[in-house]
């Protein structure tokens, strides 16, 4: 069988693009959108790809660079399948192994943007990075040399300043960026004129990304290399769906990223937008997998095709959540109906015991916030916001331990429960409690969430009785109770 670079040929294209990173997320994210934007919006720019940490491999030369995104999932109701042939990565560099290559491109007269995803500890100071080092150790050293460079050899030129367009999860990533990129510069004693020019000229702008990239589909290659028609190493699988929130909107001429098959929201309501992640994807996730699963099922797609767990999953999102995203409804019951073909995607299992890891910081995170921000709008106490918590104090509950986690059982099976060690040593230490004393042990633990949730009236109270009726009438019958109240 062929490879992909016998079939498809690369475009020639000015480099506008420095991307620090070569993983699969990027490849099936920022350089999708980038080749697409190149057929659909005339960007007229190529990646130069940076290895930040390892060394030179021969597995992109050997592709010439060229490789498939394969799409699988669900789009408008129905299966959605789309293989692309990306070619908008001009060369892949090793900064470690092409240390001179590397920063040669700080002086190409096309580069505009710097992209990056070097994971959320990638950016950060460290004070034994020195400027002499080729290249240094962090990323936003590495990006400080490499801006310093380029500031010297166009001595000074505000039209040749970058913009910074970091994908790692922090928040206010670009922020944090620049923060660390001026630590670099102060401490490198570097001219006060060049900390003006990354000051005022160069722009770090804070983004938000959301799409599941799963990478190489070991499992499957050989029936998609045999659709396909020929042999690529470097394939990468993804979901349909795709958000790049960009948080300047006046970068968005230059950076045209928006297509009939990526979306991008340049805009300054960057933190609103990812709250509409946290609570509606997120939230959705941890305030129905617990219940689900002590319910008998075991993965998010059955959750999707069960009419008594889907009206819960309805009631939650449309009813509890959607209302209290800072977004437009319009904007909010848009993203939530994304997010439930995300959920029926046929070519993804997402076992609800994957999900459950951690639940005790992710239920604080992710669905806290809204529980308190509906009680306070409605005067009323959320049901299966409330549920969804009492749920999580039921799936916790056991006094049995494991390796390195807590035993539970549903049914005559057993599951592993998996959370910080001393979240686990205290559930273990009140499990055996009456199911009040219990629930009023953990809604107590400032630890847990921040602050004494048995102050808020009538929690502990719900919660009490929602644990005794499914410990009662079973988890499944009282979840389709609550759904007809």
């Amino acid at each position: 069988m062929k490879n992909v670079s016998e079939v498809y040929q690369g475009t020639s294209r000015p480099i506008k693009v420095l991307q620090f990173g070569e993983g699969n997320f990027l490849r099936g994210f920022v350089d999708y959108a980038i080749d697409v934007a190149n057929e659909e919006n005339g960007f007229n720019g190529n990646v130069a790809v940076i290895m930040p940490r390892s060394g030179k491999t021969d597995r992109f030369s050997k592709q010439q660079n060229i490789y498939t995104v394969c799409l699988r999932g669900q789009q408008n109701g129905s299966v959605y399948t789309e293989d692309r042939v990306i070619t908008s990565i001009a060369s892949v560099i090793s900064a470690k192994d092409e240390y001179d290559a590397f920063m040669a491109l700080a002086h190409e007269d096309s580069l505009e943007f710097v992209v990056s995803n070097t994971t959320e500890a990638g950016i950060a100071f460290d004070d034994s990075d020195a400027l002499t080092d080729c290249p240094p150790k962090t990323f936003p050293a590495k990006l400080t040399k490499f801006l310093y460079e380029r500031y010297t050899y166009y001595q000074g030129a505000a039209d040749k300043a970058l913009t910074m367009l970091p994908t790692e999860l922090n928040d206010n990533n670009g922020q944090l960026l620049k923060q660390c990129v001026l630590q670099y510069a102060q401490h490198w004693q570097l001219d006060e004129a060049f900390i003006a020019w990354l000051t005022n000229q160069c722009l770090f702008v804070d983004t938000l990304v959301d799409r599941i990239v799963t990478g190489y589909p070991k499992d499957t290659i050989d029936q998609l290399q045999q659709q396909l028609g020929y042999e690529d190493n470097l394939l990468v699988q993804a979901e349909p769906f795709s958000l790049w929130v960009i948080g300047n909107p006046d970068i968005a001429d230059r950076l045209p990223l928006g297509s009939s098959k990526f979306h991008v929201e340049f805009t300054t309501q960057i933190q609103a937008f990812k709250e509409q992640k946290v609570r509606i994807l997120n939230g959705a996730h941890t305030s129905m997998v617990l219940g689900a699963y002590l319910a008998g099922l075991d993965y998010v797609g059955q959750c999707m095709k069960d009419p008594i767990i889907r009206r819960q999953l309805d009631q939650t999102v449309f009813g509890e959540i959607v209302p209290t995203v800072h977004l437009s409804k319009e904007k909010a019951e848009e993203f939530a109906k994304a997010v439930y073909e995300r959920f029926e995607n046929p070519f993804v299992n997402h076992a609800l015991l994957a999900i459950s890891l951690n639940s005790i910081s992710k239920w604080r995170a992710r669905v806290l916030p809204t529980f308190k921000d509906s009680l306070a709008a409605t005067g009323t106490l959320p049901k299966w916001l409330t549920y969804s918590f009492a749920a999580l104090l039921a799936f916790y509950r056991t006094t049995q331990e494991g390796t390195d986690c807590l035993i539970g059982t549903r049914g005559a099976n057993t599951y592993e429960i998996h959370d910080d060690a001393d979240k686990l040593a205290v559930i273990k230490e009140v499990a055996g409690r009456s199911t009040a004393d219990y629930v009023q042990a953990i809604m107590s633990r400032n630890d847990f969430w921040g602050e004494d949730l048995t102050q808020i009236e009538g929690v502990a109270d719900a919660v009490t009785k929602h644990i005794d009726r499914m410990a009662n009438v079973g988890v499944k019958a009282h979840i389709e109770e609550l759904g007809q109240a």
